[in-house]
């Protein structure tokens, strides 16, 4: 089967949509970032378990995980703004049920449907991305979209209190609906139509032959190991900072707000570095080095506070050029193909496995061998990640030259 033939590339970035997805990647993150803060209220009000609490938290990352790649088929053959309209619109319903859930069991299910349509949002969003991005400018933009999800996660922690103390616990989840309802209106007035005419010579075993390349896989890999890690850290530090240093709650939350929004300035250097011509995978090496350095020294180095504070913050900060980096060899690897939404798809749910990974097996290196036990892992899986970044890099579409001869795809 020939590829299908791609859409023009335009001369110039549209700015104002490409913020517009953005924004759509921003506020479905929030959705993911709603939950830690509410789960005393939910706790209170349901009389639910820490086990039913953790499931509800975990199945946005569980559904992303195991969907994905369909998502991203389904987006290159049906047309990615029907799939951003579908995952805004399932997204306000899941959010309206759970603002509506008079039990925790109706509440698990709005959250699977939120999932849903997460899923959709973040797979379609950055394909579209690419169709409103002047090439010159594409490896910046995509780094700038791979900083929704710190920028999201930090809007929420900062929101929270606020919506938290007006609404009570269902504050997060109607700030989705009506979130939902004013993306939408402004994703239908700023993409009509559907995008259907430009999917329609593309089929779902051209698409899937287009994944049988090892190059999408490994960078899949990279990204795996990359939220594993990242995730391991965000979710346990506050942890860690009180059994080792006795810092209270509400310091140890102003310190994982302050290194989770140090990654969407790694994030945006990254897009930046490729855009100047940096090689992409040279970039994910050095970062994911750098993340298992600074990773191990944070857990296992004899240091003091500060200076574990200051590794984190560079952990994440270094650690944001990998995503940006990723973002910016997709469009070389989906462009024989044109099948940029199911190699994003893929990426998405390796990064989701990784986020479902990371912090059960850091609990499990805890429990048998201490906070010191965390650190050798960050040596080896950083080590993994370079092996898989080398391979990778073998091939044609890596080479720093191959995003400009690059069509849309």
């Amino acid at each position: 089967m020939k590829p299908a033939l791609a859409p023009a590339q335009p001369a110039d970035t549209d700015w104002l949509r490409v913020g517009l997805l953005l924004l759509c990647g921003i506020f479905a993150a929030t959705q993911v970032g709603k939950l830690p803060p509410a789960m005393p209220a939910l706790r209170d009000h349901f009389g639910a378990s820490l086990v039913q609490l953790g499931w509800i938290s975990s199945v946005f990352n569980l559904i992303a995980a195991l969907i994905a790649l369909a998502a991203g088929l389904v987006a290159d053959r049906v047309g990615r703004r029907r799939v951003l309209k579908l995952g805004l619109l399932t997204l306000g319903m899941g959010a309206l049920l759970g603002a509506s859930s008079v039990g925790i069991g109706l509440l698990f299910v709005s959250r699977v449907v939120e999932g849903l349509g997460f899923v959709c949002i973040v797979v379609a969003a950055p394909a579209l991305i690419r169709e409103v991005a002047g090439l010159p400018r594409q490896r910046l933009v995509l780094g700038l979209w791979s900083s929704y999800t710190a920028l999201g996660m930090t809007a929420m922690l900062l929101a929270a209190p606020l919506l938290i103390g007006l609404l009570g616990w269902r504050g997060g989840w109607w700030m989705g609906v009506l979130g939902s309802v004013l993306l939408l209106l402004a994703v239908l007035r700023a993409f009509p139509g559907s995008g259907r005419a430009a999917a329609a010579q593309q089929n779902a075993t051209g698409l899937l032959h287009g994944l049988r390349a090892t190059t999408p896989w490994l960078l899949a890999g990279c990204f795996t190991v990359y939220t594993l890690q990242w995730m391991a850290m965000m979710v346990w530090l506050p942890t860690f900072l009180h059994d080792e240093f006795q810092l209270g709650l509400g310091q140890a939350t102003l310190v994982v707000a302050a290194v989770i929004i140090a990654n969407a300035p790694g994030n945006w250097l990254g897009g930046y570095l490729s855009q100047r011509g940096l090689a992409p995978a040279q970039l994910i090496l050095g970062s994911g080095l750098v993340m298992g350095v600074t990773g191990w020294a944070a857990f296992s180095a004899d240091v003091d506070p500060a200076l574990r504070f200051a590794l984190c913050l560079v952990f994440s900060f270094i650690g944001g050029v990998l995503p940006a980096s990723i973002y910016a060899c997709v469009p070389a690897v989906a462009a024989r193909r044109q099948n940029f939404g199911s190699v994003n798809g893929l990426v998405v749910q390796a990064s989701n496995i990784g986020a479902l990974l990371g912090p059960p097996l850091a609990a499990a290196l805890v429990a048998a061998s201490g906070w010191r036990g965390v650190g050798p892992a960050y040596l080896l899986t950083s080590a993994l990640s370079a092996l898989l970044i080398v391979l990778a890099a073998r091939a044609p579409e890596m080479r720093p030259g191959a995003a400009a001869r690059v069509a849309h795809g």
